[in-house]
């Protein structure tokens, strides 16, 4: 890039605003260009095609070359391009944007291809700075594209004290917006992450009853329906088969498998912070004296080893 000041420059920010017609003004195509820049909605595409129709690379490339007193081979020139590229698609970029206070201070008229206009930013000491963006008139004649964005001298008055509390304002509006988007994004890849786990967890489906989380709890219920009380214990971690009272068992056993009616694995969440728990759901169907009790429970299971094991009292 040419020099600080005109990297400092992509850190400006405009509203948008859109052509009413075929024909778009400088103004009016620079703030396309920044609204390219802003918007979360655009693909990397867009993104690229914007770039490409706002910016004139071939013109600031022939200043490049001029400043540096030399021609760039085909190979340094795709190289170039392809960092502007990735700058230009970086979040690190778009923030930047974010964060400046930009107005137009002048559009003068345009002199056959080429126009410019003069514009103001915060600086990174809080204080006003004034840029001229130059531009040249796309081939086609519909819009144009800057090249340039050289700094003015001139130090522009401290902002008054009604800008700064409207800066501040949209500043934190910006915010509350991205945080509630975050939010948003945080939640829905949080619950892509749990199904995409559980189905992982159910993929290593083999001749074990203890092969995945919801195989061994199928396999609890399926001796539960049977009345099969060492297949039910062995569905339990070892741990909680070892507290447990035999007969009181046998006779839970029995009072459950006498009033159920039918039961169905729902699904599988893994867990957030340890991928060897996990919980299942069950949906119940008991019958009650005049009337059916359905519900749905869940079951805390555990990975040792190769095989997953109900973790709770059987």
């Amino acid at each position: 890039m040419r020099t600080a000041a005109a990297i400092a420059l992509l850190s400006l920010l405009f509203s948008t605003a859109v052509a009413q017609n075929d024909t778009e003004t400088p103004r009016q195509s620079f703030q396309a260009f920044v609204d390219a820049i802003l918007r979360e909605d655009l693909t990397q595409q867009e993104r690229g095609e914007a770039f490409e129709r706002y910016f004139d690379f071939e013109a600031w490339l022939s200043e490049r070359e001029v400043a540096d007193g030399r021609k760039y081979d085909e190979t340094e020139r795709e190289s170039m391009k392809k960092d502007w590229f990735e700058l230009f698609h970086s979040d690190e970029f778009r923030d930047s944007w974010r964060r400046r206070n930009v107005r137009v201070l002048e559009e003068p008229q345009a002199q056959g291809d080429k126009a410019e206009l003069v514009i103001s930013m915060t600086g990174a000491g809080g204080a006003e700075e004034k840029f001229r963006v130059l531009m040249t008139k796309a081939n086609d004649g519909t819009h144009w594209r800057w090249y340039s964005i050289p700094q003015v001298a001139e130090t522009l008055p401290e902002p008054t004290l009604a800008e700064r509390i409207a800066a501040i304002e949209q500043a934190l509006k910006r915010i509350a917006k991205q945080r509630a988007q975050l939010e948003a994004d945080e939640q829905a890849l949080g619950r892509e992450l749990e199904k995409l786990r559980a189905e992982q967890a159910e993929q290593h489906v083999g001749d074990s009853p203890y092969a995945t989380p919801q195989s061994v709890v199928k396999a609890a219920w399926t001796a539960i329906e049977k009345g099969d009380l060492n297949a039910l214990l062995d569905c339990h971690t070892t741990r909680r088969v070892a507290g447990a009272d035999t007969e009181a068992l046998k006779a839970r056993l029995a009072k459950t498998r006498e009033r159920l009616m039918a039961w169905q694995v729902l699904d599988t969440t893994i867990d957030e912070t340890d991928t060897a728990r996990a919980v299942v759901r069950v949906q119940l169907k008991l019958q009650r004296t005049g009337e059916v009790d359905q519900r749905t429970i869940s079951v805390r299971v555990l990975k040792a080893g190769e095989n997953w094991k109900i973790d709770e009292a059987p």
